[in-house]
C-alpha cells in the first residue's frame, strides 16, 4: 500500500502546478488525460470516505474494527487488482509508460464506485441485520 501511494506521489508531484491548468472536456495529450483521471478519482475517493464514515458512526465498537479491517483489504485488494487488470509491473514501475497511471486510475475509479454502493447499501442495512434488505 505504501509503494503504491509512493508511485503515485512520484507520477502526480511533477503535475499538481498543472492540474489548474488542464480543461478535462478537452484534454488533448496524456498528461492531460493523467491528471483529468487522478481528479476524477479523488473526487470518488472523497465520496467513498463520506460513505465510510456515514457506516463507521452507525457501527458499535465491534463493528467499526470489522469495517476497519475490511476496509484495509479491500484497499489493498483494488490495488492488487488494478495491478492485475492493467498489467503494471510492479518490480520496474518505470517500464509501465505514460498511459499507466490513467489505467490504474481509471480501474480504481470503477472499484472505487463499486465499493461506494457495497457501503452505501451497508449503511442502510448495517453488519448483524438480518432484517433488513439492501
Amino acid at each position: 500500500m505504501l509503494r503504491n501511494a509512493f508511485l503515485t506521489a512520484v507520477i502526480l508531484v511533477p503535475t499538481a502546478g498543472y492540474a489548474a491548468e488542464v480543461d478535462c472536456g478537452a484534454s488533448a495529450n496524456q498528461m492531460d488525460a493523467n491528471v483529468c483521471t487522478a481528479q476524477e478519482f479523488d473526487r470518488a475517493d472523497a465520496e467513498l470516505n463520506r460513505r465510510y464514515a456515514t457506516l463507521r458512526s452507525k457501527l458499535d465498537e465491534n463493528g467499526r474494527r470489522n469495517l476497519v479491517a475490511a476496509e484495509r483489504a479491500w484497499i489493498a485488494f483494488r490495488d492488487s487488482e488494478c495491478n492485475l487488470r492493467t498489467g503494471f509491473n510492479t518490480l520496474t514501475p518505470d517500464d509501465n509508460g505514460s498511459i499507466a497511471p490513467m489505467l490504474l486510475g481509471a480501474c480504481k475509479i470503477t472499484l472505487t464506485r463499486q465499493r461506494i454502493q457495497d457501503l452505501a447499501a451497508q449503511i442502510k442495512c448495517p453488519g448483524g441485520d438480518l432484517s433488513c434488505s439492501p
